[in-house]
């Protein structure tokens, strides 16, 4: 394997590790806290993490991005039709992790509704990010 393919697959790794990791411990931490703040210190608190989780959130979708990519140009011919189905659905998956990071790195505040679905947006990143790694499984020990 050349050093950039090792590259790659931490790049990879790590973002995920990332998106993953920071849905789930969002969805299943900080959001029962912030519920036990006032309404003035949860905005306060939530528009405090945004800020400082916005540039890590933002690398690791760019991380799983240039290394996904990287790796669909380099290992994916060849491959059975079985493979194909579950790599688009995993890419579907990953697209859905994507569009939540951004929605989430909004700033709270301007829209009290579209900050009342924040916990329901965690968890479906969360979920995604769980079927993402169970078909990342799947992909390298089925073919």
């Amino acid at each position: 394997m050349m050093a950039i393919d090792v590259l790659m697959q931490w790049l990879h790794l790590l973002g995920a590790a990332l998106l993953v990791g920071g849905a789930l411990y969002a969805r299943l931490g900080v959001a029962p806290a912030l519920a036990e703040l006032g309404t003035e210190a949860r905005a306060k608190a939530l528009g405090t993490l945004v800020a400082r989780i916005r540039p890590v959130a933002f690398a690791a979708v760019g991380a799983v991005l240039l290394s996904g990519l990287w790796s669909l140009a380099t290992k994916f011919s060849g491959k059975p039709p079985a493979y194909h189905m579950a790599f688009g659905v995993k890419f579907l998956l990953a697209l859905h992790v994507m569009a939540m990071a951004f929605l989430l790195a909004v700033p709270p505040g301007a829209n009290p509704a579209r900050d009342a679905r924040r916990p329901r947006w965690l968890a479906g990143m969360a979920l995604s990010g769980v079927l993402i790694l169970l078909l990342s499984a799947f992909l390298r020990r089925g073919f």
